[in-house]
């Protein structure tokens, strides 16, 4: 898990990983970027958050 990467380069210099656009992140992946692998750790950090709201809203209430 990245704890607070900043991110320091682009227009996104000085912002958290955890703040950038899906979009900026697929591009570093996509392009290969030296930092792609902050990029990754983040968009599967928002798909298991994703996930586990999905699981606790679908859990039956008592």
């Amino acid at each position: 898990m990245i704890d607070e990467q900043i991110c320091d380069f682009g227009i996104h210099a000085g912002e958290p990983y955890s703040k950038l656009p899906a979009c900026f992140l697929n591009w570093m992946i996509e392009t290969k970027h030296k930092k792609q692998e902050y990029a990754k750790c983040e968009l599967n950090r928002r798909e298991e958050a994703v996930m586990s709201s999905r699981n606790h809203s679908n859990s039956p209430t008592l």
